[in-house]
């Protein structure tokens, strides 16, 4: 469990120190190594002919452009844009991004400057400045982490996608026309631009990782403290799964964060064998809590959320599994405090959930929050070996994968929502409400959690060659759409792509079965119906985390061959989108 000091250094403190490291290096080398050896005597020149074509109007360009890097008006402009990002995000987060991309900036800039010693350009210079000490660029780099910080902050803000690059390259042409100020002026080399872009560009992603990533909760709450003006004071239950979280220290740690947040002391309850998550949850819904956190793998918080689904009240994630599945595609912190925080500190998000209808008839309701599925995925995750999972991780279920190669395809018939049925001699076929697996590769690009719709792969390499293209689909995330393929050529393909409200699956023989990578034993029949929205889950705070796109692409139009039908909307959503 890290501490306060330990995140700190792990995530500013060492990534700045790092850079600072590089910079000096990269200094040194040029003013010792390759001093008057090309491309670095170059620079003389391209410094000489600046000096030559210097006039009135671009000296007093090159003078506005140098004020406006001098560190009293990065200061006063540092200190403004923080107020203001604090104004308009209410969060802390902003302002402290900004303010620490430009400190860190600074000390990258002072330790260069105090191991790195570098003659001012051979030219006639038009500021007074000392002698030694060009190296790197000070106005340069200290107006990248600033007007740069800026435009990461506004472009959050601004709608459409061309409009926020015109503002990014509005923004980021100020720090270059300082550099270029800078070497017309003769106050620094170009390679100390360059050194100074490179190190404010550094610390821009550092602090962007530390503070504004959807993964971290730096920098406060923002605004959304769950309590109420009637004095309530908000209490969450502990859903632990005791395999993965036993330690004193993180559960001492996670009483702690909720009591720095104002919440009551939380309840504590234990998964076992008999009861691995669903008949906790229901005894902390009883119990009237505001939040349910789960610290475990996929299959707990599979089966608390399916006792969660309806009710309103928040699921809360602590990942502590191999896959994480749910947390990856939601952009949940995987460090066990960030995921504390996001859960006292973010805001609540409704998402879909699977459920898959019962194999007898009276049965109970399974439900997902990830993927089911039948065939290789389900034999893997089976024939992974415990004692490797725990010591790599996921990497485990490729070593099982491998065991199951070979094994022969499956007959499927494939129904989705009540259209024609779809045979296909396949792999697996997978049912998915989230997109990505492990290591980030896309095997649904199209899933959304909150669409309303499941989304389904079939999945059925043949050979080789069939194998490398199905792996580079999946690696590519990418979908080709050629809507008009008859049904015979989407028959050879290795990867077909489908999205429905109820989906049907069965086989000729019985096939493995999974459920967010928990088997659940053979059968010969998945069927699969959406329930959208049951679910609230507490996600990082939105406003100011940047978190790229998850969809891919969307979904090509339907091939004629399994057009919707007059009068039955349901059946449009079943189209197929071969891959």
């Amino acid at each position: 469990m890290l501490t306060e000091a330990g995140r700190f250094l792990r995530r500013i403190a060492l990534p700045v120190v790092a850079t600072a490291l590089a910079v000096i290096g990269l200094g040194l080398l040029v003013t010792r190594v390759l001093d008057g050896v090309w491309p670095i005597s170059g620079e003389d020149d391209l410094e000489r002919t600046f000096e030559a074509h210097r006039s009135g109007g671009w000296d007093a360009v090159s003078d506005v452009l140098s004020a406006l890097s001098g560190w009293g008006a990065v200061t006063a402009v540092t200190i403004a844009a923080a107020a203001l990002a604090f104004a308009a995000y209410r969060s802390w987060r902003a302002p402290l991004f900004l303010v620490g991309a430009v400190a860190a900036q600074t000390l990258i800039f002072v330790l260069a400057r105090i191991f790195v010693e570098r003659d001012r350009p051979d030219v006639v210079p038009l500021d007074d400045l000392p002698g030694h000490g060009s190296y790197p660029s000070g106005n340069t780099g200290a107006a990248l982490a600033l007007y740069g910080g800026i435009a990461i902050l506004l472009s959050a803000r601004i709608g459409g996608r061309v409009g926020r690059w015109v503002w990014r390259v509005l923004c980021l042409l100020v720090p270059v026309a300082v550099g270029l100020a800078r070497v017309y002026r003769g106050d620094s080399h170009p390679t100390d631009v360059i050194a100074a872009i490179a190190s404010a560009a550094a610390a821009l992603a550092i602090m962007n990782s530390a503070v504004l990533s959807p993964r971290s909760v730096w920098g406060g709450p923002g605004g959304n403290l769950r309590h109420t003006g009637d004095g309530h004071v908000p209490r969450a239950a502990l859903v632990v799964n005791p395999i993965k979280l036993d330690s004193a220290d993180d559960r001492a740690r996670i009483d702690k964060i909720m009591a720095e947040a104002g919440w009551a002391p939380p309840l504590w309850l234990e998964t076992t064998v008999e009861d691995p998550g669903a008949g906790v949850t229901r005894t902390a819904v009883a119990e009237g809590v505001d939040l349910v956190v789960v610290a475990g793998g996929d299959g707990t918080v599979r089966e608390c959320a399916g006792a969660l689904a309806g009710t309103g009240v928040p699921l809360a994630v602590v990942p502590s599994g191999t896959g994480n599945l749910l947390a990856r595609n939601l952009g949940l912190p995987i460090d066990l405090a960030d995921a504390v925080h996001v859960a006292v500190h973010g805001r609540d998000r409704a998402i879909d959930l699977g459920a898959i209808d019962p194999d007898e008839p009276g049965g109970e309701i399974r439900h997902f929050t990830a993927m089911a599925g039948i065939g290789l995925d389900a034999a893997m995750v089976a024939d992974a070996p415990d004692a490797l999972k725990k010591k790599v991780g996921w990497p485990a279920y490729a070593v099982s994968a491998t065991r199951h190669l070979r094994d022969a395809r499956m007959r499927v018939t494939l129904r989705i929502d009540d259209g024609p049925p779809i045979t296909r001699r396949a792999r697996m076929v997978l049912v998915g409400n989230v997109g990505a697996l492990q290591a980030g590769m896309q095997l649904l690009p199209g899933a959304e959690p909150d669409d309303g719709m499941l989304d389904v792969v079939v999945f059925a390499p043949y050979g080789m060659t069939g194998w490398a293209h199905a792996t580079l689909r999946v690696v590519g995330r990418r979908r080709r759409d050629e809507p008009h393929a008859p049904d015979r050529q989407l028959r050879r393909r290795p990867i077909e792509h489908f999205t429905g409200r109820k989906v049907e699956v069965e086989t000729a023989r019985p096939e493995p079965r999974e459920l967010d990578g928990d088997p659940i034993g053979p059968g010969t029949r998945l069927a699969v119906h959406v329930r959208p929205g049951v679910l609230t889950v507490r996600v990082p705070d939105g406003v100011v985390a940047l978190r790229p796109e998850s969809r891919a692409e969307p979904f090509p139009a339907a091939p004629p061959e399994f057009a919707p039908e007059p009068g039955n909307p349901a059946a449009s959503s079943s189209a197929p989108a071969a891959t």
